[in-house]
């Protein structure tokens, strides 16, 4: 229990000498307006550069996915085409082709 004491103790001590110590001992840094607008200037040229990396990126998945959407779509237009059934069906022109064989050898036995 004594050690738990110690460590609150010492803790609260740091945050407390922390907050209490005077601001002429933290550091202070002074630099010129020239230079505050030098790096103002620095930070918004960096952003700026940012910015049009993060457009180029989108505009460069964009197009990634429009083609690939694209490529897709001709795909599955063509697997329709080919499943889809036509007027020239040669499985169905081959069964109306045996039954009219069959209805006139039918004929035929029956007369």
């Amino acid at each position: 229990m004594h050690s738990e004491f110690v460590v609150r103790f010492v803790v609260m001590y740091s945050v407390t000498r922390f907050s209490l110590t005077p601001s002429f001992y933290r550091p202070v840094y002074v630099i010129s307006d020239s230079e505050m607008a030098q790096l103002k200037i620095q930070q918004h040229q960096d952003e700026l550069d940012s910015v049009v990396d993060q457009l180029k990126k989108l505009e460069d998945a964009y197009e990634k996915q429009r083609t690939h959407l694209l490529d897709r779509e001709k795909s599955i237009k063509s697997e329709l085409k080919a499943l889809a059934p036509s007027a020239s069906n040669p499985v169905k022109e081959t069964v109306e082709k045996a039954v009219d064989a069959i209805k006139d050898t039918a004929k035929k036995v029956v007369a």
